[in-house]
């Protein structure tokens, strides 16, 4: 199983750091030499964005993730790679949803991944184990705001920069 896919069912199950999540599945995804938007894997960055969403409480941005998810989820069978199960992936995003309906709080949540997956993650990362601890750092549970945005700065305004001198 690839290092990127390891590494985020590391950082999705136990650090449950859904933001690194996202960006480790998302640099993983644009490394592809071909890739779609309805890629698989796009479900499960969608997944992680929607979990960090609903855990900071921002459930309209979560549904609107979730939905997102099923969709490509439902369009796309490849999951095998992803060492997730996808029927029962499928069922759990579906279940987030009506959670959010239905004004439910955040839990922490584990995919189903494939005994090979789950084998290959045991063997990888000694202290590999389902976490359910619903505490985590500020850090993780707003990354967003916390993180060090210097490089995306630098680099919108030197996108910018080079518009406005073409003018």
């Amino acid at each position: 199983m690839e290092t990127q896919v390891m590494s985020f069912h590391y950082h999705f199950h136990v650090l449950r750091h859904y933001f690194e999540c996202h960006d480790i599945l998302e640099e993983h995804w644009k490394d592809q030499t071909r890739f779609s938007k309805n890629d698989a894997i796009v479900s499960l960055i969608l997944f992680s964005t929607a979990c960090y969403h609903y855990r900071r409480g921002n459930v309209k941005g979560a549904l609107k993730t979730y939905k997102k998810s099923l969709q490509i989820a439902e369009y796309n069978d490849d999951f095998d790679h992803l060492g997730i199960e996808r029927t029962p992936y499928i069922s759990i995003i579906n279940s987030e949803m009506m959670r959010i309906a239905q004004g439910e709080a955040y839990r922490n949540i584990q995919l189903p991944l494939t005994n090979a997956c789950y084998q290959a993650l045991e063997s990888a990362y000694d202290d590999f184990e389902f976490n359910y601890n619903m505490d985590v750092s500020d850090y993780i549970k707003h990354h967003h705001l916390h993180r060090d945005r210097t490089e995306v700065i630098e680099s919108r305004m030197s996108a910018f920069n080079q518009r406005h001198s073409k003018l």
